[in-house]
């Protein structure tokens, strides 16, 4: 017995009901008995887009893998594999173009809705003349367009209907590790996917083992220059806690400082916030969307954020400040991608990073050494 929305094969997980049996792996998207037959979304796809548009020409090496993934896309799967602030959208755009151009059905999904929300208006600038809709919860009443752009929790209305689906931070909750969804994700496409990402983990690679795909790699920035390399500082709470402040006394640019759990980002919120000019935000905050926005319109000059703020969403000129206060909750990946928030601006890509830690972890020295070894690949391919 098999769930064919989601995969599940765990008898335990299936349940009859007066009208018949049902999974209850994936019923909190919409209950399906196991003999309902799923069918494609059905709509047209105007042939009118024209050319992309971009405010700033891509780089050389942009350009190159842009076409790499072009080619690629048509015969195989494609791993995009590039290093934060690499522009993996753009360089998906060409590919994008191709296929609306073809008539055929395009989606850009990614975790968070926040980020669907920056991508809609991105994408609307991009393509001025498609037709690009938002798909996100609470955010479903129109469901169809030229470019689908959604969270990858909505592609359960999508079965078998995708030429091309761009699947973007890949290895992110609340994709990565949850097999249900993925199989659900995958099931959307009916043609070929791009995986996008800039940290692979043995999740996505044991997904990948069972599709044809091609890795493709880009370590350098648009700005040509380095990830900035992290200063690291171990200690106990009180003087991790007078670190922090000193170094936010001295910052003259926005700084994210990233906390493991709601509560600790509450709680240095109200502390610090009688010192500088704060706020807040964690995934099922009332006002996320609200403090965000704030934060990036220059109203608020730090904000302590939980992993909400660690992929996706590009803000100019911050710093960043990792304080891993409890053992075993910020992951290699996610160290990576909270660091990899500066240096984003491409006129101006300098910027401070810090790591104020409890413990010496693995996950801490492997994301530095990551980093380094990134800087390292992009040096020499600059030669």
């Amino acid at each position: 017995m098999e769930c064919k929305r989601c995969g599940n094969t765990d008898k335990n997980y299936f349940y009859k009901g007066h009208k018949g049996i049902y999974c209850r792996k994936c019923v909190s998207f919409k209950r399906i008995l196991l003999e309902e037959e799923q069918t494609p979304l059905d709509y047209e796809v105007s042939r009118e887009v024209s050319d992309y548009y971009f405010a700033f020409p891509l780089t050389v090496f942009q350009e190159d893998i842009a076409l790499k993934c072009l080619r690629q896309i048509k015969e195989s799967d494609v791993l995009l594999h590039c290093v934060c602030g690499a522009g993996k959208t753009e360089i998906v755009v060409r590919s994008i173009e191709d296929y609306l151009k073809r008539g055929l059905k395009v989606c850009y999904a990614i975790s968070r809705r926040e980020v669907v929300k920056e991508l809609y208006i991105r994408f609307q600038k991009i393509f001025p003349d498609a037709e690009v809709v938002a798909v996100y919860g609470g955010h479903h009443d129109r469901l169809t367009g030229d470019l689908i752009v959604c969270t990858t929790h909505q592609l359960f209305r999508y079965y078998q209907t995708f030429d091309l689906l761009v699947l973007d931070e890949v290895d992110a909750f609340p994709l990565s590790g949850n097999k249900e969804l993925m199989h659900i994700a995958l099931n959307s496409a009916r043609g070929n996917i791009i995986f996008s990402t800039a940290t692979v983990n043995d999740f996505l690679r044991d997904v990948l083992k069972e599709r044809n795909y091609k890795e493709l790699k880009l370590y350098i920035r648009p700005s040509l220059k380095p990830m900035i390399v992290p200063k690291v500082y171990y200690g106990l709470k009180p003087y991790l806690g007078i670190l922090l402040f000193f170094l936010l006394k001295r910052m003259d640019k926005q700084c994210i400082i990233f906390v493991s759990t709601r509560k600790e980002c509450r709680t240095l919120y109200h502390i610090y916030r009688c010192f500088f000019n704060c706020t807040y935000v964690y995934s099922d905050l009332d006002k996320r969307d609200e403090n965000i926005m704030a934060f990036k319109d220059k109203k608020y000059q730090h904000i302590f954020a939980t992993t909400v703020l660690e992929r996706g969403i590009t803000i100019k000129d911050v710093n960043v400040i990792v304080m891993n206060l409890h053992k075993g909750i910020f992951a290699e990946e996610n160290i990576i991608q909270m660091l990899g928030r500066v240096g984003r601006n491409y006129a101006n890509p300098n910027g401070e990073a810090y790591i104020l830690s409890r413990y010496r972890t693995k996950d801490i020295r492997n994301s530095v050494g990551f980093i380094k070894e990134a800087n390292e690949l992009s040096e020499m391919s600059l030669l």
